[in-house]
């Protein structure tokens, strides 16, 4: 047990405001070019398809294999991070990133996309571990809730640029060409993060101990931090509830943004390029829903904000997938849908921040954005089968189906035990 003086010192931000938002403006720019990167394949899958002749459900495997080994290696990312530091990972991460779309941009026949796919999965996977841990990190007494949503508010824009930058890019040089451009732009980002990103990892530890020192040089009385009593089975519960709930939301979401593109141009004849400016208008409308949804995830029940912000996502898309109607109408359905969908996200990643046993945040992280992935897994080759054997409105409404099942699990068991927690 710390003393009394020490504890309320401990509860003031540790990190300096401008090296805190220096770390987080870097990692919304860092956030927003690895979901440029990570959003490139699904317009690109249009152009594959019409180049290679591949099926749905061979394109749902290529989807699936980067999620496979994103799904597998975000756990160890998670405790890689919490031993050596987001920083370090990030960038290591980030090299095989783009390793990964290297080797894509070269791909011929599956063998090969699924090598490409599964080495730029392992990269992928040390992104959410590392960076999101970080911000909890920097936002410490600031507002983690809104420091997650303008976290994803960098997601959300690299988004929806990336569905159109990659199919304008393809349409302009062909889609290896435009995997190779994005592949030059990732490695300037690592060059500009590796140099001026702030280690906060090592920078909170050597805080603490100088808070400790400067308490000992004042005359306080400071008690030694006993050591942390080892971490058990109950500890995780919330964690592996989240991490459930994650899954689910890893099903539609990965479902649905990976064919989203295939969607519009199947169901309603556009091409390639508009059907990916669809994607982009959605992403485009979500940078509101995350900044609404950071604000109320500080100031009400969180499980309630996600439970409704579920229930709006699914009928907006019901709406979509069942209801002829004109572009005015489909484009203001498509914003709405982005919002409500975006909206929970940060609130989701809030609660796993406060779920995490100390000293455990990246491993959580690690664990929770891993079932995210796992449930890309799952959505890729579904979505393809049910495309070529019924239709992408089957597909979609099934998806939905896992999306529901999300909120319904988060508000079943989270109300009372995940309440806001602005500090």
């Amino acid at each position: 047990m710390q003393s009394t003086a020490t504890s309320a010192q401990e509860s003031l931000p540790l990190i300096p405001r401008a090296m805190a938002l220096r770390a987080r403006n870097l990692l919304v720019a860092a956030h927003a070019l690895q979901h440029i990167v990570s959003t490139s394949l699904p317009p690109l899958l249009i152009f594959i398809r019409q180049d290679l002749g591949l099926s749905g459900v061979e394109l749902g495997f290529i989807v699936a294999a980067a999620n496979i080994s994103s799904s597998l290696f975000q756990y160890p990312a998670g405790i890689l991070t919490d031993r050596f530091g987001p920083k370090r990972v990030l960038v290591i991460g980030y090299c095989l990133t783009l390793s990964g779309l290297f080797l894509l941009s070269r791909a011929g026949a599956m063998p090969a996309f699924i090598i490409a796919q599964f080495v730029y999965g392992m990269g992928n996977a040390t992104f959410h571990p590392a960076s999101f841990a970080d911000v909890g990190r920097a936002m410490e007494g600031r507002g983690v809730g809104m420091g997650m949503a303008m976290h994803n508010i960098g997601g959300n824009l690299g988004t929806a640029a990336g569905y159109s930058i990659s199919a304008l890019l393809a349409a302009a040089l062909g889609w290896r060409n435009a995997l190779l451009t994005l592949v030059a732009c990732g490695m300037a980002m690592v060059a500009l993060f590796a140099i001026y990103y702030p280690d906060l990892w090592r920078i909170v530890g050597e805080i603490r101990a100088r808070r400790m020192r400067e308490s000992r040089e004042n005359g306080e009385e400071v008690e030694e931090e006993e050591a942390a009593p080892p971490v058990t089975l109950k500890d995780w519960i919330p964690a592996y509830i989240v991490a459930g709930a994650a899954l689910l939301a890893g099903i539609f979401g990965t479902g649905i943004m990976a064919w989203l593109p295939t969607f519009f141009e199947t169901t309603r004849g556009v091409t390639a390029t508009v059907a990916a400016g669809f994607s982009s208008i959605m992403m485009v409308s979500g940078v509101g829903g995350s900044f609404t949804g950071g604000s109320l995830a500080d100031r009400f029940d969180r499980p309630s904000i996600i439970f409704g912000a579920t229930l709006a996502t699914t009928a907006l898309l019901m709406l979509i997938i069942n209801l002829p109607m004109g572009s005015v109408l489909l484009v203001a359905l498509v914003v709405a849908t982005g919002f409500f969908h975006s909206l929970a996200r940060p609130v989701l990643n809030a609660m796993t921040s406060q779920v995490a046993p100390p000293g455990k945040s990246g491993a959580v992280f690690g664990l929770v954005f891993g079932m995210m992935a796992l449930g890309g897994v799952v959505s890729g080759p579904m979505v393809g089968f049910l495309y070529d054997a019924y239709s992408m409105q089957v597909a979609f409404m099934v998806l939905a189906g896992f999306f529901i099942l999300h909120g319904i699990l988060i508000r079943a068991w989270g109300t009372g035990h995940f309440r806001r927690n602005a500090s």
